[in-house]
């Protein structure tokens, strides 16, 4: 799969917190913004995609804001993983 701008930009963010280059307090803060900025224009660059992403990593974001962080980070990889059409196991 082959992202435009803000659907990459979107995605590598999550990326980035799953790999713990993004600390908890600053992917909260900042995750709410880059939905704002970025979705929108996801889903003029590839609809579909834009609802798979909201389908799977969104929802699993706002199921599991309560989580701790090593829990959260494994969930949204899953989530990630489902996005991109890799088999969880």
């Amino acid at each position: 799969m082959k992202l435009k701008k803000n659907g990459a930009k979107l995605v590598n963010f999550v990326v980035d917190f799953v790999n713990g280059d993004v600390e908890r307090g600053a992917f909260e803060l900042d995750y709410a913004g880059y939905v704002i900025e970025c979705f929108p224009k996801f889903e003029k660059e590839h609809p579909r995609l834009a609802r798979r992403f909201a389908d799977t990593v969104d929802r699993t974001y706002d199921d599991c804001v309560g989580m701790p962080d090593d829990e959260l980070r494994d969930a949204l990889a899953d989530a990630l993983d489902v996005f991109m059409g890799i088999d969880v196991v």
